[in-house]
């Protein structure tokens, strides 16, 4: 068992030179990538066209409507003939013979009508209709700018994963080298000396113990990697900019970039959730009249001539009552103070979940200027106490004792960096 973690930690080493010799790719380019290719900018970017078309179609409610249409038929019903024969302009005085009339026979017509109508009020219904759109298309272009926000993000928290995760296997990966050149190089104890036989247990242990967060590391590293060639559709062997101070990292890619209240997901759930009260407002506007101009021109066409009419003026229409608009007022008032109750209470979460990250982010600043201290320290505790167990001052129980908390050192260190990654990820999100 200890022979294959031995082998696996090996071969975990050996792939660090290969890394360098990979293509290195920075962490705008590929931004640049997966916002070329992402799916879901995509997607969002066909939505928001689709709610510009639709709120041009409504920009243009206060157009005529022109129609026109046609018919061919073959009657024997009296009313149908006489008034078509009528429409042609060809009643002859036997058309007026009360055989004639109520036994015309069957006849063939043909009629074309050719319409405009305009409206000149419709309640603001229409007007309504065009503010409610405006505000969708907005809401979809924040959607658009929320995906991207959510996006960039995660791609900073993974991107900033593989850097944490390598500095801290290179630190752990150096560590274990000059452990095996020890455990090669000294005989320190044998099963009759119990005390030094303890300590190359405990220095063994210490290997171990390392072989095994080499492979955690490597593993997270794996992980963000294919998530990141997943996102911009990239198979190839690349690396990460690996040699960056994180603070650096942070501020320079993931610092909020403005210094609006609330995210902008929110601002958009806020947008929806306004145009409720246009919804009310076009409910409201079925109870009001709705005046217009119409106009219309008729061909009639039959077996004895053809002719034409024409007929023009004002019209007014006024609900009175419809059981289908019934309680629709009602529905969508409700429905308005439902969505903002319900952005209220978005806003709130946000606000508690920001307070929240910030507190955890100070922590975590202080911290990790605390671990970078610490770490100096150790490292160089470290290299002394690997001298003095050379020269013979130190054991190998005491030895393996600073081993082991170097290990741990590294290892907190490597999660407060993680915490911050996933901390400055959440408040991008929230704040851009």
């Amino acid at each position: 068992m200890m022979k294959n973690l031995f082998w696996a930690g090996s071969l975990l080493a050996l792939s660090f030179p290969v890394m360098a010799e990979m293509n290195v790719k920075s962490f705008d380019e590929i931004w640049g990538q997966l916002h070329k290719n992402s799916l879901s900018h995509q997607s969002l970017e066909q939505e928001k066209i689709a709610q510009d078309e639709a709120k041009s179609r409504a920009q243009r409610h206060w157009w005529p409507k022109a129609y026109v249409a046609g018919q061919w038929f073959s009657t024997n019903d009296p009313a149908q003939v006489f008034f078509n024969q009528l429409g042609q302009r060809s009643v002859g005085s036997a058309d007026f013979n009360p055989s004639q009339l109520n036994q015309p026979g069957r006849k063939t017509f043909q009629a074309a009508t050719l319409g405009l109508d305009l409206p000149l009020y419709e309640g603001g219904f229409k007007a309504q209709q065009v503010t409610m759109y405006e505000k969708l298309v907005r809401a979809a272009e924040l959607d658009l700018k929320a995906k991207k926000t959510e996006e960039y993000s995660e791609l900073g928290r993974h991107y900033g994963q593989l850097i944490v995760y390598h500095q801290q296997s290179s630190k752990l990966n150096n560590l274990k080298e000059e452990l095996i050149k020890i455990l090669k190089s000294y005989q320190v104890g044998s099963q009759s000396n119990p005390v030094g036989y303890s300590g190359v247990l405990g220095l063994k242990a210490v290997q171990n113990r390392m072989t095994g967060m080499l492979d955690e590391f490597q593993l997270k590293q794996i992980q963000s990697q294919k998530w990141i060639q997943g996102k911009i559709n990239d198979e190839s062997t690349w690396k990460v900019d690996h040699d960056q101070d994180l603070k650096k990292y942070l501020e320079k890619n993931l610092a909020p970039q403005t210094s609006q209240s609330y995210s902008t997901m929110l601002l958009s759930q806020e947008l929806k959730a306004s145009t409720m009260n246009e919804a009310k407002n076009m409910e409201k506007a079925r109870f009001l009249p709705k005046v217009g101009v119409f106009a219309q021109s008729n061909l009639y066409q039959g077996q004895r001539d053809s002719s034409t009419s024409q007929v023009y003026g004002l019209y007014l229409m006024w609900e009175l009552f419809n059981n289908d608009s019934y309680g629709r007022l009602g529905e969508a008032s409700a429905k308005a103070r439902a969505a903002e109750a319900k952005v209220a209470a978005y806003k709130q979460e946000e606000k508690i979940a920001m307070e929240q990250l910030d507190e955890a982010k100070k922590t975590l600043d202080r911290n990790l200027d605390l671990l970078n201290e610490t770490d100096a320290l150790m490292l160089e505790q470290t290299q002394n106490a690997m001298k003095l167990f050379r020269s013979g001052l130190l054991s190998a129980l005491q030895l393996a004792e600073v081993l082991n908390r170097r290990v741990d050192l590294i290892q907190q260190k490597n999660q407060a960096q993680i915490q911050s990654l996933e901390v400055h990820s959440k408040i991008y999100q929230l704040m851009n």
